[in-house]
């Protein structure tokens, strides 16, 4: 009997690069793994179904669940595992100094409905008192412009969300935003969840992501300093 041949879009964990170079086989699996930044994996899943399976960002996954017709199953793989805590940085010139010094500030994320900076606004709510509608939300690119919401937005009206727009990539700075660089001091200790894996109900091959082979990079340029409780 021939092998089921499977294409995986991964990024290149430590704990998946046994797939990589071979030393882990799947039984009855003949398996293509990309290894792509999981920007690009997430937008070209989540806009083209471009693989048979692939990393899936947990938030995106989870609003692709009130569609009509879900196009993803998720399986229960957990490639990425991230203290999120660590992810929240603040000009070293606004007078924050503790969470609740957020509140009515504006808060600046690639994108609302990624699931990093929903992990940090839950943490930020439920442990630090600070709601989830007490700020406004920038959302937008910090590296390069025209980052727009992999997937359309349903929000409450009381919840702020203003797009930086597709020529700005600094309207931002100054506030907090997550960094994928720099030496941050954890608000807690606490274990973050991880993102899931998931397949496709089917494939093709559209054009690739735009911000093909780069991750997104999203700290505010300029003197900052760690939010610490």
């Amino acid at each position: 009997m021939s092998k089921l041949r499977l294409t995986l879009a991964c990024w290149d964990y430590d704990r998946t690069r046994a797939l990589a170079d071979g030393r882990v086989t799947p039984e009855g699996i003949d398996l293509n793994l990309v290894p792509l930044h999981v920007e690009e994996t997430f937008f070209r899943m989540l806009r083209n179904r471009e693989f048979d399976a692939a990393e899936m960002s947990l938030s995106s996954y989870s609003v692709s669940l009130m569609r009509d017709d879900p196009a993803f199953i998720a399986i229960p793989v957990f490639p990425s595992r991230f203290f999120r805590h660590s992810c929240i940085f603040v000009s070293a010139k606004s007078g924050i100094r503790e969470p609740k010094d957020l509140i009515g500030k504006r808060i600046g994320t690639p994108e609302f409905q990624m699931t990093a900076p929903v992990w940090i606004r839950g943490i930020l709510a439920e442990h630090y008192g600070v709601p989830v509608d007490s700020v406004t939300y920038y959302t937008g690119g910090e590296e390069e412009p025209g980052r727009s919401e992999k997937i359309k937005l349903d929000l409450p009206p009381s919840i702020k969300v203003v797009p930086i727009g597709p020529t700005n990539i600094r309207s931002c700075r100054g506030t907090v935003s997550r960094p994928s660089r720099g030496r941050p001091r954890p608000l807690d200790r606490a274990a973050a969840p991880a993102a899931p894996a998931a397949a496709p109900a089917s494939s093709r091959a559209p054009p690739t992501c735009p911000r093909a082979s780069r991750r997104a990079c999203c700290a505010a340029p300029g003197s900052r300093s760690p939010l610490s409780r």
